[in-house]
């Protein structure tokens, strides 16, 4: 019985390891199919989700792909299908970085120039105007991308221009050229920061100038508007002074009356002539007291005066409508013809004009006016004339200045040239060296006035101090607080 069992269990025993074996096989066969037919059947399940638009999933699985050049291929399938989704979500920036990716998949090129496009577009009207026109700019010549960069470029100007950035705005307008109205809105920028009335030579003038000078000129052209208007004028021994009331103030010699200022009143600007005060009214009428042996005091009929000025023994009077009144010492019959004037001043016999079209007359007649024209200022004295030019430089008929910068105001006298810089320091060019005043002490100036024998400088707290010869009294203005806002 022992001897059958144990024949028994060896038969048992030889059937397992029979079928053991075999299921070993078997089983080993299986995986060895499975595993040659895994690549074929991953590829086809990444097909069934690229199919799907599963490209989260399908991703997955191309980590797993051997054949690189395959792979490459199914990542940039998926990237074209994510980008073609973004796309539709307007998510332009996103999508054009997938389509690239893609590369040379179907029309992925072309959708990536679409979004960048979009995009532009999308910076375009929310403002971003340097955004969209770097964006167009990127796209070459798709489209209309280069039209779009101009239009870009016009839109910031026109910001720019809006906001008083005169020198960004006709950088853009330069650069713009032909497009649309910009030659014309550059002209008229050209104009308004040069202070020439033509367009053509403001054009000229403003091409030469860099960047940086163009924002000088404008930053010198605010600080000048800023300054306060003839409120500070000096005679040959006296001065006078405009307070912020309206009112008047005189010190120095008062031997015709020049100084008995009191019953002045609404006067917006002062002037003085050897001997005598002009005092133009808020309602455009002149007043005039002091010496009046020449006629210089006749003013009681002049109306609609903008502007005043005065000569030694003379007064004039610039009205609304651009002409010249005149009163005094001289047969000004000439002036009196002129037309369209924009400013004037006088000093000792002289008598000069700024006129619309930039360019400076005076009379009697000087040589060497064309050097001021474009001129922010003027005066004039005996002989010659001098200005402030847009840039801050000052031209003479007469003497070379050319060491002189950011100049906003000057004087002229018969003993010397001054002028007020943007720092608010006095410079002075005296014609004779035994005139000579030091004027380093000033540090905070915002007018001033030119004499024969004295100078009066305006501080900005609106005290006055007086240079030069004052024994006559003309330095009298300790106490003095004029209008400087």
């Amino acid at each position: 019985m022992d001897e059958m069992n144990q024949k028994t269990m060896r038969r048992s025993v030889a059937r397992m390891l029979l079928w053991s074996t075999l299921a070993f096989f078997v089983l080993l066969g299986g995986g060895l199919f499975l595993h040659a037919r895994m690549p074929q059947m991953r590829i086809a399940r990444i097909e069934k989700l690229l199919a799907a638009n599963n490209t989260a999933a399908a991703r997955r699985l191309i980590g797993r792909v051997d054949d690189e050049a395959l792979a490459e291929s199914y990542r940039a399938q998926c990237d074209y299908a994510d980008a073609l989704s973004l796309m539709a979500n307007g998510e332009w920036e996103e999508a054009h970085e997938l389509f690239a990716n893609a590369g040379s998949y179907a029309d992925a090129a072309d959708k990536a120039a679409e979004c960048a496009y979009a995009h532009a577009l999308a910076l375009f009207d929310a403002g971003d105007w340097d955004g969209a026109a770097e964006a167009f700019a990127a796209l070459g010549a798709y489209s209309d991308a280069p039209e779009r960069v101009n239009a870009c470029r016009y839109e910031k100007a026109l910001v720019l221009e809006g906001e008083d950035d005169a020198a960004g705005a006709a950088e853009l307008y330069e650069l713009l050229g032909s497009y649309r109205d910009s030659g014309e809105r550059l002209r008229r920028l050209a104009v308004a920061m040069t202070g020439i009335p033509d367009a053509e030579e403001a054009l000229e003038m403003l091409h030469g100038l860099s960047r940086a000078d163009r924002e000088r000129m404008l930053v010198l052209k605010e600080a000048r508007s800023a300054l306060p208007q003839d409120i500070i004028a000096v005679g040959f021994y006296h001065t006078v002074g405009l307070q912020s009331d309206g009112t008047v103030v005189a010190c120095g010699n008062n031997s015709f009356g020049q100084c008995d200022v009191g019953a002045l009143h609404d006067v917006k600007a002062v002037a003085a002539g050897a001997y005598h005060t002009v005092a133009l009214h808020s309602d455009g009428t002149v007043s005039a007291i002091g010496r009046d042996s020449e006629g210089q005091c006749a003013t009681a009929e002049w109306r609609n005066v903008t502007a005043i000025a005065t000569s030694d023994y003379a007064t004039f009077g610039l009205t609304a409508d651009g002409t010249l009144l005149c009163t005094g010492f001289y047969d000004y019959t000439e002036p009196e013809s002129w037309s369209g004037l924009t400013a004037v001043a006088g000093g000792s016999y002289n008598l000069a004009a700024r006129r619309e079209d930039g360019s400076v007359w005076s009379y009697p007649a000087l040589k060497g006016l064309d050097a001021l024209r474009g001129a922010e200022a003027i005066d004039v004295n005996t002989g010659y004339a001098v200005a402030v030019l847009g840039d801050g430089s000052v031209a003479s008929t007469n003497f070379d200045l050319s060491a002189w910068h950011d100049i906003l105001a000057v004087s002229a006298s018969s003993t010397a040239i001054l002028a007020l810089d943007a720092q608010g320091r006095v410079q002075a060019h005296f014609f004779r060296e035994s005139d000579r005043v030091d004027f380093s002490s000033v540090t905070d100036a915002v007018a001033i006035a030119a004499g024969g024998t004295h100078f009066a400088v305006v501080l900005s707290d609106g005290s006055v101090r007086v240079f030069g010869l004052t024994a006559n009294g003309a330095g009298g203005t300790a106490d003095w607080s004029l209008a400087v806002d």
